[in-house]
């Protein structure tokens, strides 16, 4: 739910400013305010670069920032102040409008950290945040009417700094101050005021696709990775340590670790009982070093020893702290089997967090194998391990699709062993599962 979402709750927030030559000159400023003329909705080209927008800072100055009249209830007209105006402005809402805008203009779907994106595959390498560092309105009720409309009439204007990052150099490759906003048409719109407020970063965000930089960090070729590992494959075959008794399912999460580097955080699990530690390329990104965050509250650095951008799979070395590694099961998933995935969704506060489903069906997504299953997952979770019910690993998450920004239940999954080959990893044999230790 919106922050206002009536004209009490809107009203509410209001601040009456002391009377006298300051009140009168931001008054006469805000209530003869219009924005600039709309532009259409730009296009990119359908192989633009995927974008992930990451991140929003509201810094609105200290001064009042809109006008308010309800000619239904007959009110004295009102200045909004900046605290109030920051209360009106909803990241999460703000991040959706920027991704239907791109996808617009791309003419095809994004994601965030690879997860939720419509095709299993590498995550958007460019980021955006946005800083909203001005915003003025006019909001009028029933305006220009002898009867009450009960719509909205009015203009924003928002200015904002936005700075595109490529997490492959490591560097903000385009920034841009941008100054939009929306004009209600004559009869108003209906709803909310803050309607008015969303438009008109709609028309900052579409201001921002035109913007020359922008354009070129998304239409240019994608940037190598600063990182020099080589490629798994060129490296010797490394073999996994199964030394210590394999966890089952009541068990499982403690050898899980949240993944924390420079592109973001998910989640990894121990294959070798000397610390070996598997994850996603998208998780670590192009970073030599990331930290691990255990469910027993200790904290160890890993580094990165192998990665591939294509498999979506990196290999990690960490410290074990007699952390045990998870069994590993080298039959094909079956369709209907039940499923169990542990990982970090939404970062750590939900860190150790385990779902149940079934494997949905097995697929072939731009030549690479996936395990699809409804079991549920969510951003931070990617990295994390899929487990059969005797709690060995199966697949680890790489993906899943939302519709209207809801997840839908259908989730992919890296085959366990697709991971080890890509890796160059070589597993000891499976272990004997005792009966007792199917269920949790």
């Amino acid at each position: 739910m919106r922050p206002w979402t009536s004209l009490a709750v809107f009203a509410a927030f209001a601040l009456v400013l002391s009377a006298g030559a300051a009140q009168a000159a931001d008054a006469g400023k805000l209530k003869n305010l219009q924005a600039p003329p709309a532009i259409a909705a730009p296009t990119l080209p359908h192989d633009a670069r995927a974008v992930k927008f990451a991140k929003m800072v509201v810094q609105l100055k200290p001064e009042p920032w809109a006008f308010l009249r309800n000619k239904d209830t007959l009110a004295e007209d009102r200045l909004i102040s900046w605290q109030d105006g920051q209360k009106a402005i909803n990241p999460q809402l703000f991040a959706q409008i920027f991704d239907e805008e791109l996808k617009k203009a791309s003419g095809k779907a994004v994601g965030a950290n690879g997860l939720f994106a419509a095709d299993p595959g590498p995550p958007p390498e460019l980021l955006v945040a946005v800083k909203v560092t001005d915003m003025q309105g006019r909001f009028c009720k029933s305006c220009g009417l002898i009867l009450s409309s009960g719509r909205w009439e009015g203009a924003v204007v928002i200015t904002a700094h936005w700075e595109v990052y490529s997490t492959a150099e490591q560097r903000v490759v385009a920034a841009a101050d941008i100054t939009g906003g929306f004009n209600s048409p004559s009869k108003g719109v209906d709803g909310d005021p803050e309607r008015l407020i969303d438009e008109a970063f709609r028309d900052n965000v579409r201001r921002l696709l035109t913007y020359v930089d922008f354009r070129r960090a998304v239409t240019g070729p994608a940037a190598a990775p600063v990182s020099t590992l080589p490629s798994p494959a060129s490296q010797g075959a490394l073999t996994l340590v199964a030394a210590k008794p394999k966890p089952g399912i009541a068990q499982a999460s403690l050898s899980v670790a949240l993944v924390i580097s420079p592109s973001g955080s998910g989640s990894g699990f121990l294959v070798s009982d000397d610390g070996l530690l598997i994850t996603n390329h998208h998780v670590v990104g192009a970073a030599n070093v990331v930290r691990l965050k255990w469910p027993d509250g200790g904290e160890t650095v890993g580094e990165v020893l192998r990665s591939d951008p294509r498999r979506d799979v990196a290999l990690v070395r960490t410290a074990p702290g007699g952390r045990a590694a998870l069994g590993l099961r080298h039959t094909t998933a079956q369709q209907g089997e039940t499923v169990f995935a542990i990982g970090s969704p939404l970062g750590a506060e939900f860190q150790n967090t385990m779902s149940k489903g079934i494997v949905s069906a097995l697929r072939n997504q731009q030549g690479l194998s996936y395990i699809q299953s409804d079991v549920m997952v969510n951003h931070g979770s990617s990295g994390g391990p899929l487990l059969d019910e005797t709690g060995r690993v199966i697949g680890l998450t790489a993906s899943g699709q939302i519709v209207n920004g809801a997840p839908v239940g259908i989730n992919f999954f890296i085959p366990i062993d697709e991971a080890l080959k890509t890796l160059n990893l070589t597993a000891p044999p499976e272990t004997p599962v005792q009966q007792a230790d199917r269920k949790p």
